[in-house]
């Protein structure tokens, strides 16, 4: 199972529609709190985060999901230079979000 934390409701949207024909369940929620529940309950195998949303709380509620990536807008830099920097080493722009969720689901599944 993949949970999503996103911000933006159009990306959620396409998270959970590309999580679903890839044949992996997924749940895509829009606070940290629900992120955080859902991460407790379901234990599950992948967790894709907006780098918009990451900070130190974030971080420690994915530091047991064996599988992590962030997506953010190419132009912040910072937020993938932070995501880097705590462990965080599958990174994608906006744009190369449907590209390569997809295969990241299904190889490290």
């Amino acid at each position: 199972m993949m949970v999503a934390l996103v911000h933006d409701l159009f990306f959620a949207a396409r998270i959970q529609t590309l999580a679903e024909a890839s044949g992996v369940a997924a749940r895509v929620v829009t606070s940290v709190k629900e992120f955080e529940t859902l991460v407790a309950d379901a234990e599950p195998s992948h967790a894709l985060l907006d780098l918009e949303m990451v900070d130190d709380a974030v971080l420690l509620i994915v530091a047991t999901v064996p599988h992590v990536a962030g997506f953010g807008p190419h132009v912040q830099r910072e937020n993938f230079l932070s995501a880097r920097q705590h462990g965080i080493r599958t990174l994608w722009a906006n744009s190369a979000l449907a590209e390569r969720l997809p295969s990241w689901i299904q190889t490290t599944g």
